[in-house]
């Protein structure tokens, strides 16, 4: 059982702030730090200061002991049914998590009314599966959930999940994979673009028109570690030089919000250990405000 922890701002635009604070089952560690970081940083204040009403609720895994898979999934299942209920009131949905995978909880609440885009910026893949990670590390495994590659019966419980179609996905700044998911990447139907493509406003324009009659709406992901761990700052323990800068990153969010309504956002992986200039937080909420700017609640 998922508890909720709840905390309002008075205001008056309709967004609901989500926080999952958890890393690989663990409370406030590592990247699950993140999330309470970032809203103690002014995360919400920074939302209505320039007229978004915000609602902020932290999501807590249940009060008896907690295991990565289990509590990922739990997540999720909480996540989903709060995107849903926001989306029904009229809010849009952004979530800050510890964990990448946490975001599939938000395409599952967007149902089936609208053909849902994905542009997942990332240093890494992220498509890893449980017979070709070594590693163990679940959310290396968190695109290859979205699109139905693993853990299909937990996933399949889910409220509302239905993978998202590999066609349909941007992987955008990613430059960092492991072993095996170069050539998963290749094989899938999914579009990667690793930052030199996103520099190439010619070849930014190709790959967008591909997506025209693909995608009615857009969900955009953010893993922080996108960002150039020098230009900008290490977004975590994960660092991956040749990374895109604040201005890339957003002018990227920008030519997507003029072509289709953004209905929801996931920012993710910030470690605020990795961070001590503090710079990689003010650059998400820069980013956060922006997503809240260009959001339409009204979309299907």
């Amino acid at each position: 059982m998922v508890m909720l922890t709840t905390m309002t701002s008075r205001t008056r635009v309709a967004v609901r702030l989500l926080a999952t604070p958890y890393d690989s089952g663990r409370r406030d560690e590592r990247m699950g730090a993140g999330p309470l970081a970032l809203l103690d940083a002014g995360a919400s204040r920074r939302l209505a200061s320039v007229g978004h009403p915000v609602s902020t609720y932290v999501l807590e895994a249940g009060s008896g002991w907690t295991a990565e898979l289990r509590t990922a999934f739990e997540l999720q299942r909480s996540v989903a049914q709060q995107v849903a209920d926001a989306r029904r009131h009229g809010e849009v949905p952004l979530l800050l998590a510890g964990n990448c995978n946490t975001t599939l909880g938000v395409l599952a609440a967007l149902g089936d009314a609208a053909r849902v885009g994905l542009i997942w910026f990332d240093a890494h893949g992220d498509f890893n599966d449980p017979e070709r990670d070594s590693t163990g590390f679940l959310d290396g495994q968190g695109l290859a959930m979205v699109v139905g590659r693993c853990w299909r019966s937990l996933t399949g419980a889910v409220p509302g999940f239905r993978p998202v179609p590999e066609d349909r996905v941007l992987l955008v700044g990613a430059r960092d994979l492991d072993p095996a998911e170069g050539p998963a990447l290749a094989a899938s139907g999914i579009t990667v673009m690793p930052p030199d493509v996103v520099r190439d406003q010619g070849e930014t324009e190709r790959v967008l028109r591909t997506m025209r009659h693909r995608w009615d709406v857009v969900h955009v992901h953010v893993d922080l570690d996108v960002y150039d761990p020098v230009l900008v700052g290490p977004a975590n323990g994960y660092p991956a030089p040749g990374g895109l800068t604040e201005q890339e990153v957003a002018g990227f969010v920008e030519q997507i919000a003029s072509r289709w309504p953004v209905v929801s956002a996931t920012m993710a992986s910030y470690d605020p250990d990795h961070d001590p200039s503090r710079r990689v937080a003010a650059a998400a909420q820069d980013l956060l405000v922006l997503l809240a700017d260009h959001a339409d609640p009204s979309a299907p």
